[in-house]
């Protein structure tokens, strides 16, 4: 097993995120809450992470505008108001202090 030197931010979209993707009228999928999978965020390894908004303060514009970008790609369709409070609202957050390789391959970066 590998121990890689990194943090890991999991990632909910919660209702707002999903009422934003779904009022897009873009002919595409619509997004249900039966699969709405986290996406983990690896992350530098952190001297105190006893505090999560501290963590998160670092990381959280780069995570909501990939978030949006995930679902659609044009930013103009993207709420104008991206605040921390908004992410808040808009993304669950869970900190995973201990990361764990079992690949028996070496990660590949697309």
């Amino acid at each position: 097993m590998e121990y890689p030197d990194r943090l890991a931010l999991l990632i909910r979209r919660r209702q707002p995120y999903i009422d934003w993707a779904n009022s897009l009228d873009d002919g595409g999928p619509t997004y249900d809450l039966k699969t709405n999978r986290p996406t983990t965020y690896l992350i530098d390894e952190m001297a105190d992470t006893s505090d999560l908004k501290k963590v998160l303060r670092r990381y959280w514009r780069d995570i909501f505008e990939e978030e949006l970008n995930s679902w659609m790609r044009d930013p103009d369709a993207w709420p104008q108001r991206r605040t921390y409070s908004v992410f808040l609202k808009w993304f669950e957050v869970e900190l995973c202090d201990m990361v764990v390789d079992l690949g028996r391959w070496p990660i590949q970066y697309d």
